[in-house]
Formats: C-alpha cells, sequence, structure tokens
C-alpha cells in the first residue's frame, strides 16, 4: 500500500469538531485535502449525514476521526465501534480503493465528560477494530498528551478543541505519513 502523498493525491477528513477545525488549506498546502469535519456529532450521526457527494473527488486516503462526542454522551463502545464500522463499510462502498485510517481520538485537559482513562481504553479497541476490518490506524494521541496522559496546555483552550500549535503538530505528522519513502 503506498501511501507516499503528492499534489494528485486526494485526501478526504471526516469527523467532529476537531476534524472540522483542521484547516486542511493552512496546514497541508499543496495537497488536494478535503474536509467534512461536523462539529458536535457522534459516530451514529456522522453514518447519517454521509453524503455520496462527500466521495465524488474519489479520495486516494480517508483519515477518520470521530467518538469523543460519544464518550461525552455515555454511549457504549460496542455501539461506537458497530457505528465506525459501518462508517468504514459505506466508505468503502464509494471509494473501495482507497486507504482508510482511523485516527485516534485525542486526549483531553480537565473535561470530565471525556476522561482520559476512557479515551485510552476506546483507543485499544479501536486499534482492534483497525486490524480486524484490515485498514490503518494513526495512534496521535500520544504525541499531543504529556506524562500525565492528559492534553497538553498548549494544544487546547478549553481542555478539548485543539490549537493552532496542535493542528500544527497533527499535520506534520500527517506529513512524515504521507511523504515517507
Amino acid at each position: 500500500m503506498n501511501l507516499k502523498a503528492n499534489s494528485e493525491t486526494r485526501l478526504l477528513f471526516l469527523g467532529d469538531s476537531i476534524t472540522e477545525g483542521f484547516d486542511l488549506s493552512s496546514f497541508l498546502p499543496g495537497l488536494n485535502a478535503v474536509n467534512h469535519g461536523i462539529s458536535g456529532l457522534s459516530t451514529g450521526e456522522l453514518l447519517e449525514a454521509m453524503r455520496a457527494e462527500w466521495f465524488a473527488s474519489k479520495p486516494d486516503i480517508v483519515f477518520l476521526c470521530i467518538g469523543t462526542n460519544d464518550i461525552a454522551r455515555s454511549i457504549l463502545f460496542s455501539l461506537m465501534l458497530e457505528n465506525t464500522t459501518r462508517i468504514v463499510h459505506n466508505i468503502r462502498r464509494h471509494v473501495p480503493q482507497t486507504n482508510i485510517f482511523l485516527t485516534s481520538l485525542f486526549p483531553t485537559l480537565h473535561n470530565s465528560p471525556r476522561p482520559n482513562n476512557i479515551i485510552r481504553q476506546y483507543n485499544q479497541l479501536l486499534h482492534s477494530l483497525a486490524c480486524d476490518l484490515e485498514i490503518r490506524y494513526l495512534h496521535l494521541n500520544p504525541f499531543f498528551a504529556g506524562s500525565d496522559g492528559r492534553l497538553l496546555h498548549r494544544y487546547t483552550v478549553d481542555g478539548l478543541h485543539l490549537t493552532e500549535d496542535a493542528y500544527r503538530n497533527w499535520a506534520d505528522l500527517l506529513h512524515c505519513l504521507l511523504h515517507k519513502k
């Protein structure tokens, strides 16, 4: 599976407000990247919101980062994983040859509806799901957490949403992934 990206490579990002806040034209210039992050969505709501036209560009790579709102709403892991599986199947139905990355949930800082121990547990299950579905898992959580496992102060303004520094870090990590030889 060749992931080396260039200006011809089409990327699609799906997720919630954390994805929606990722200004792809600023942080991934020169790449053909589309963002369909929608603030407030859970896994089930993203599944319902997905539209065929989102895949019209025939993305080569889809990054899916969803689930933090499910955790805040105490949705069972089993339902989150079922919804995520259905999202992946929906992506495959529209673009069967695309590379799909399940992206770990980001840690939080002082965000009681989204405790980091729950996020870490879910990320482990998400990693297993990626293996089961034979897709890739992008474990970003450790690149944003301090030694205490919480989101670093410089990466958030409200304990959940990311700062420009955080998005720059995410973009740098994606550049490493997409431009490695």
